[in-house]
């Protein structure tokens, strides 16, 4: 890890800066930061329902009709994503909370361009490194070089140090990197600032050692 990214790493709260080559861009990847709805009950129903289906755009429609909230942030990054596929006209990988944050119309006109993460079947913990494993593989099927990481400011320098693990290439990242937390957040550690500061500490001593990143 270079020196000026392992700074970053410990300090988390200052983000990333605009990469400067933004339009080698071939595709966003967009990673959730908490959700206001849904215990893992609902995430039963949620893994049987794509199980189903085996389609991202229904699978969202049974999600909207459930008036599932994604929070405050998830919001906010779907509306970068937007913005980012407007303008560099490029395809999105988005973690499922993030595509449930989009406008119907929206997506019905960008669907072809938009695919979901969704978490596996198995009860396990679905984190950071989990969809970016996932992610990856897309990158790799789709013949994707440069992606464009958009998440949470808090943490947006630890998933792009995981996408250099798992991708081989240190990703670009947009100067648009929210900086809100939700106090309805059902993640108790993105509710804010100072929860998050504290489990995030330890989060990222166990990535040093285990060289997730």
């Amino acid at each position: 890890m270079k020196l000026k990214y392992c700074i970053r790493y410990a300090l988390f709260w200052c983000g990333m800066p605009q990469s400067k080559n933004m339009r080698k861009g071939d595709v966003v990847l967009a990673q959730s930061f908490g959700r206001n709805s849904w215990d893992e009950i609902e995430m039963k129903k949620l893994k049987r329902k794509f199980r189903e289906t085996e389609s991202d755009e229904k699978t969202l429609e049974w999600i909207r009709n459930d008036k599932f909230d994604p929070g405050k942030p998830n919001r906010e990054i779907a509306k970068i994503v937007v913005e980012l596929l407007d303008e560099y006209h490029i395809p999105a990988i988005v973690q499922w909370e993030i595509a449930t944050a989009f406008s119907e119309e929206w997506y019905a006109q960008h669907k072809k361009e938009i695919i979901c993460i969704w978490p596996p079947e198995e009860n396990e913990h679905f984190d950071t490194r989990s969809v970016i494993i996932e992610s990856a593989e897309v990158i790799r099927e789709k013949n994707f070089v440069h992606p464009v990481v958009v998440a949470h400011k808090q943490q947006i320098v630890r998933t792009a140090l995981i996408v250099k693990k798992y991708c081989g290439i240190f990703p670009l990242t947009s100067k648009k990197q929210p900086n809100i937390f939700d106090a309805h957040s059902i993640q108790w550690w993105t509710r804010n600032i100072f929860f998050w500061s504290f489990r995030e500490f330890f989060v990222r001593v166990r990535y040093i050692v285990k060289r997730y990143v």
